[in-house]
């Protein structure tokens, strides 16, 4: 490893080959183990060559550090379109390969060797919501980038971020000229009105609200739940609701369980 271990940022890069096992179940082992060692070093090459650190591979993923975020914007395009060019030319006995790519930058921390902290859960938590053919990251840093070298890019989620810290805007770069970018180029963006996510709850003649002011709700005997329930089946930590992304979830952490009932009494 090649990073200086006195930094505190890096940009963390992570790039996979999509549906690789169905190159495995197509072509057999040995041409899809080539085929997908061939990509790699291609993307190790070009972190390479612009001053990354291959960090490590593992089959089809490659995860890289830059200590330049300008850097690891330039070798996310650079990786699509040399994988790009080198399907048009015929390089991969399997066809076409598509990669997708997640990245962000922020603060590390070192366990010997190993570059810990929240930037690489966040890195690769990005790379997860990415597709084929295409370059995600953070608001965070897409703000650290001259506005001259990312002219095309646009917000296209919000989710929790992997490790404490809240949201995380994830935003999508456009490394080629395609409708979907020129429609955002030439059309005024409108802000959309703020909803309110709200889960309305009704107990023993009380009224509770699940939302954005209040995203997590326990449920049980204990004194310290925000909802507190007393029954022979019910455990001291019986549940818990919570708020992400404008969807609420339910979980059991009761011995007893859950039972749901909708409208119609089933």
């Amino acid at each position: 490893m090649t990073v200086d271990k006195s930094v505190t940022k890096l940009a963390i890069l992570f790039a996979d080959v999509s549906n690789s096992t169905r190159l495995y179940e197509q072509y057999g082992d040995a041409i899809a183990r080539s085929d997908l060692s061939a990509c790699i070093q291609l993307l190790a090459g070009i972190s390479n060559n612009l001053g990354g650190d291959t960090i490590k591979t593992i089959g089809d993923e490659i995860m890289c550090a830059f200590q330049d975020p300008v850097k690891a914007a330039l070798a996310s395009t650079e990786m699509q379109a040399s994988l790009r060019k080198a399907c048009e030319e015929g390089k991969f006995r399997t066809g076409d390969l598509h990669i997708k790519i997640g990245w962000h930058f922020g603060s590390i921390n070192w366990h010997i060797e190993e570059i810990i902290g929240e930037t690489p859960l966040i890195a690769q938590q990005v790379s997860r919501h990415a597709k084929a053919g295409e370059i995600l990251t953070t608001r965070q840093s897409i703000n650290t980038l001259p506005s001259a070298m990312i002219p095309h890019w646009r917000t296209i989620d919000h989710i929790e971020a992997a490790s404490p810290g809240g949201k995380l805007e994830i935003c999508k770069i456009f490394w080629e000229k395609t409708d979907e970018e020129t429609n955002i180029s030439s059309v005024p963006i409108i802000h959309p009105v703020p909803t309110k996510t709200e889960l309305t709850l009704y107990y023993n003649g009380k009224t509770f609200h699940v939302g954005d002011a209040k995203t997590r709700w326990r449920i049980g005997r204990s004194k310290t739940a925000d909802l507190r329930v007393d029954g022979n089946y019910t455990s001291r930590q019986h549940a818990e609701i919570t708020c992400r992304n404008g969807r609420f979830y339910l979980r059991d952490e009761s011995v007893n369980g859950i039972v749901l009932v909708n409208e119609g009494g089933e």
